[in-house]
């Protein structure tokens, strides 16, 4: 794949009004406060006539763009993208209405003293967030990497001729006496203290331990095994006739690596975050009560990986005179239940790997080794895609005495990335550093540069 680098920026600012003598800012009406006075007539208070705020024109939405140009169209090719956006807290008057004083006075010099009355919203003036959206949005900011999930990307999209895992299974059965032995003992430790020997010790590091051993790394993989035993037995013919079919063709998997969604109040406190403030906003509140706020974000992160493989294997080949053979045909069951000799199950088979791969990825190495030396596996593309949206909500509540109101107000910003594999061969690799032959077998399956 090629292609111009490129990076693009684009803000949309807000122009509602530009009534505000401050340079770069606009005028924003919320409402009026007035006094009703004994005769019932309600008099603008000076001065909060109307109450207005100083809002700043600058943009509103921000996003940068990177990616690449590409000969087209049509388009053949793709390249790595990543982009950024901003959304800021709407320039919106929020809990619009009319609240009044109830029985509580002001005195006002010139007016008299009455019920305080206002008419209209609210608007945010702090915004808590800590978020550093113009480093965020710079171009020398730090993208967001997908490197955690590049070799998952690669397991789980390839295809997989292997439907179980006979030589590994067979391996295992040499520790089914020492699973036996394990499980059987400590049920027989637990009937020794329902019987009342309290001299037992079920719970004691060692034995906690090892019992939890012998079921992630012993019984969980045996009965898996036996399930996808049945499973090819059951569905043997119809999986030889799609491997049949599949094979020296592309194969198109997606699949979702991460949904994740997270929600949590990062602040909250009492007071206002919000115009107008003071002591006439005070006044409307009911006798005991403070205004109070809090500010929640919420996080989504979705990942995702789609990769074009095409695998070539001469057993499922039928345009081969000795497609029907009796060899092939063993080839063919060889291979769908895994009774192959190939780096993948020959690893998997050795003592104490298991452990290796509890801590790392060396396993999907192994495999991606055996699909190219064995299958003659490559991708014609191969992504991983990530998109982190995250959404902070300020939530400001006003206790008035005809019952609580609550405004809010929301900024959000999000972030999206696809990062394709370097070769046909996965990630971390490049075309200077392919073998010879893997070389051949990408120019046999028709895959190039």
């Amino acid at each position: 794949m090629s292609g111009i680098p490129r990076i693009r920026t684009r803000f949309e600012r807000d122009l509602t009004s530009k009534t505000s003598p401050t340079a770069g800012m606009y005028r924003q009406t919320l409402g009026v406060f007035s006094l009703e006075t004994s005769s019932g007539a309600k008099v603008p208070i000076p001065g909060f006539n109307p109450v207005s705020v100083d809002v700043s024109t600058d943009f509103h939405k921000g996003m940068i763009t990177r990616d690449s140009t590409h000969k087209g169209p049509p388009y053949y090719e793709g390249s790595n993208f990543s982009k950024r956006l901003v959304e800021f807290p709407d320039p919106r008057v929020v809990a619009s209405g009319t609240y009044d004083s109830g029985d509580h006075t002001e005195t006002f010099f010139g007016l008299g003293t009455g019920r305080v009355w206002y008419s209209g919203g609210f608007f945010p003036i702090h915004w808590s967030t800590g978020f550093d959206w113009g480093s965020w949005l710079s171009p020398s900011a730090t993208i967001l990497s997908t490197a955690d999930w590049e070799l998952q990307a690669y397991k789980r999209t390839r295809p997989k001729l292997e439907k179980a895992s006979a030589a590994i299974f067979t391996a295992e059965l040499r520790d089914l006496p020492r699973m036996l032995r394990t499980t059987s003992g400590n049920f027989h430790d637990v009937w020794k203290r329902m019987d009342g020997d309290q001299r037992t010790k079920l719970m004691s590091p060692h034995r906690v331990a090892d019992n939890f051993l012998n079921h992630q790394f012993g019984w969980v993989p045996f009965v898996s095994d036996l399930g996808k035993f049945y499973m090819t037995f059951q569905n043997s013919a119809a999986i030889k006739a799609r491997l049949t079919a599949q094979n020296d063709k592309y194969i198109r998997r997606r699949v979702v690596l991460e949904d994740k969604q997270t929600d949590r109040i990062i602040a909250s406190g009492g007071g206002m975050q919000v115009e107008p403030v003071g002591y006439l906003v005070q006044a409307l509140f009911a006798p005991g009560q403070g205004p109070t706020w809090e500010l929640r974000e919420r996080t989504h992160s979705y990942v995702s990986a789609v990769g074009s493989y095409k695998y070539y294997s001469p057993q499922f080949d039928d345009s081969l005179p000795d497609y029907n053979s009796a060899w092939n045909n063993v080839v063919r069951d060889l291979t769908i239940y895994g009774a192959r000799l190939s780096p993948s199950n020959v690893y998997r088979a050795t003592p104490w790997t298991w452990l290796l791969d509890w801590f790392t990825d060396f396993s999907t190495n192994i495999d991606a080794f055996t699909d190219i030396a064995i299958d003659a596996v490559a991708a014609r593309y191969l992504y991983v895609s990530k998109h982190v949206a995250t959404e902070q909500i300020l939530t400001q509540t006003l206790p008035f005495r005809d019952g609580a109101v609550q405004a809010s107000w929301s900024i959000k910003w999000d972030e999206k990335v696809r990062n394709g594999a370097s070769t046909p061969y996965g990630f971390g690799l490049s075309w200077n550093l392919l073998s010879p032959g893997q070389l051949a077998i990408l120019a046999a399956l028709k895959i190039t540069r």
